[in-house]
């Protein structure tokens, strides 16, 4: 007997190499959607089917654990497909378990990953995006990631910041995105749990969907009014390096700040692990109150889904909470998310530095075309808008010349020659300008990120913040910009400042499209036009060519609410 009861008992533990049968699990019957196109962003995933029990797992093509589903009921549950998925045609296999002892996995269902073929909207995609303006209260920024599916509905996730308050990490639980009449604009809606805000929106033509572009908003619903930049932002980047963070906004009483800087994130260039900032410079300018050359530390949390990372930052005695959304190693957008009334409203770029530790004046060596945006104190603010190019840099002495159109105040100084301006460079990359115009002398901070190219912050009351970029080589003449161009303002510096997004065509002389009207451009890269109705607010104005792809535009009229605008091909 007690051989024969050993027996069993071995036998009923499934021991000893008797080999047990598990219960069987839960049965899958359908996926909704069944299938999605290749890029399409994160999205929600139901799967239909029996015995779900609350607690269970989806596993993804049997090593990628989907986490625990949402359930449903005992024949539904969710789940978040994130867009690193989905990235490339193939599939992705199903499989569900349950938490109960012995129960076996489910059948397996595929989800099918088709090559991109077409979508609703010019637009298809993840898009990081940051935004600058104004509401009631005063000074607004904007940033975070939206995605466009291929019937043009938009999800995603913002950060939005006034004066009021803060709400940071906001998910975008609806909205959509239409084309236009014309080619290559569209509007679109973010819906968030505070409401819902409506953008316009112009985009390049190539590649299709469209990669990045300009949005406006002109007093909304929201009552809020300014502009930004959209750039296609795939899943899975992160920094990891030497980057320049260029920075721009208010602080908390609504005065004009800017901040510019440069840092080293050590992660050991890995995905999933959190940075620690080192070797970090910056320049606050706080409405005309200066703070050069403070050291920048903190630290750097892992990305989420959409690629958004929280660095804590400590400029000096200035400590900051930046949401970073990153949209390639080499460069995001970020945004201040602190939620104390005494915090300011900062948004920008972050962008990869190369050559780290290596800089003198020979990285300034070539034709630069430069923009600022400032605003000037009063009631109400003026905006001083400036625009230019920078050439026959002169290592040695340190010096070089400019040519340069600036607004300020509702004054034109047009077409200004200036010589013998000087510049130094360190070895981090930060550098130092000052020149003399009207009689005043100009004195700015500038991070440069690569050779000929960075960002630009003066250190007078107007806190004018913009940047500069190497000039394609000339001379240059009405047909070296033929084409249609996308683009529009963005850094609105006061609440007044046009806010316009727009798709032209250049032929020649000729302007077409949104606009109408003639242009002439100098062998040096320097242009003027009349165009009609008024383009960036003023029906005349002045731009300045960096390459064939690529120009920036500002009104020239007498006006006190300038802006500048740029559009790429």
């Amino acid at each position: 007997m007690l051989v024969a009861q050993g027996c069993m008992i071995g036998g009923g533990h499934g021991g000893g190499g008797g080999g047990g049968q598990g219960i069987p699990g839960a049965t899958l019957t359908s996926l909704s959607p069944s299938s999605v196109p290749a890029g399409s962003p994160p999205f929600t995933l139901t799967v239909n089917g029996s015995g779900f029990v609350a607690g269970g797992a989806l596993s993804w093509n049997g090593t990628t654990a989907l986490g625990q589903y949402t359930f449903v009921s005992s024949t539904q549950v969710t789940v978040q497909i994130g867009a690193g998925l989905i990235m490339s045609p193939g599939s992705g296999v199903l499989v569900a378990t349950i938490p109960t002892p012995r129960t076996n996995p489910s059948n397996a269902l595929t989800l099918t990953i088709n090559p991109f073929a077409s979508s609703a909207c010019v637009l298809f995609g993840m898009y990081g995006f940051f935004f600058t303006g104004f509401d009631s209260s005063g000074p607004v920024t904007i940033g975070g990631v939206f995605g466009v599916d291929a019937n043009g509905n938009v999800s995603g996730e913002e950060d939005f910041k006034d004066l009021a308050g803060t709400r940071a990490a906001q998910p975008i639980t609806g909205g959509s995105c239409t084309n236009s009449s014309t080619t290559n604009e569209g509007t679109l809606t973010v819906t968030t749990a505070a409401g819902t805000s409506t953008y316009s929106f112009a985009t390049q033509g190539l590649p299709v969907p469209g990669v990045r572009g300009q949005m406006a908003e002109s007093g909304d619903a929201n009552g809020v009014s300014g502009s930004g930049r959209f750039v296609f932002s795939p899943p899975g980047n992160f920094f990891s390096g030497d980057y320049v963070i260029a920075l721009t906004g208010s602080d908390s009483s609504g005065d004009r700040m800017g901040v510019l800087g440069r840092f080293t994130d050590n992660d050991n260039n890995c995905e999933g692990c959190p940075g620690t900032l080192s070797a970090g410079e910056g320049d606050i300018n706080d409405n005309g109150a200066i703070t050069p050359s403070v050291p920048i530390t903190g630290n750097v949390s892992v990305p989420d889904l959409y690629s958004r990372s929280i660095a804590t930052l400590t400029l000096g005695t200035q400590a900051l909470q930046i949401a970073f959304y990153v949209f390639s190693s080499g460069g995001g957008f970020a945004v201040d998310v602190d939620s104390g009334a005494s915090s300011p409203l900062l948004a920008g770029f972050v962008s990869s530095q190369g050559h780290s530790g290596g800089y003198a004046n020979v990285y300034l060596n070539a034709p630069v075309v430069f923009s600022t945006w400032g605003a000037m104190a009063g009631s109400p603010a003026a905006s001083n808008t400036s625009l230019g190019i920078a050439s026959g840099f002169n290592s040695g002495p340190g010096t070089f010349n400019l040519q340069l159109d600036s607004v300020a105040g509702g004054v034109a100084s047009l077409n200004q020659t200036i010589n013998g301006a000087t510049y130094a460079i360190a070895s981090n990359g930060r550098g130092t300008i000052s020149y003399t115009s009207g009689g005043t002398t100009h004195n700015l901070v500038l991070y440069l990120d690569a050779m000929n190219d960075g960002y630009i912050l003066d250190n007078s009351g107007s806190v004018g913040f913009g940047f500069f970029e190497a000039q394609a080589t000339g001379p240059f003449t009405n047909s070296s910009i033929n084409g249609t161009f996308a683009g529009g303002t963005w850094f609105p510096p006061v609440s007044t400042s046009p806010n316009t997004d727009a798709a032209i065509t250049l032929n020649n002389g000729v302007i077409s499209g949104t606009v109408t009207g003639t242009y002439v451009v100098d062998s040096f890269g320097r242009g003027t036009a009349t165009v009609d109705p008024p383009i960036f607010g003023s029906n005349d104005v002045v731009l300045y060519i960096v390459g064939p792809n690529n120009f920036y535009i500002m009104g020239s009229d007498e006006v006190t609410d300038d802006t500048i605008g740029f559009l790429h091909m």
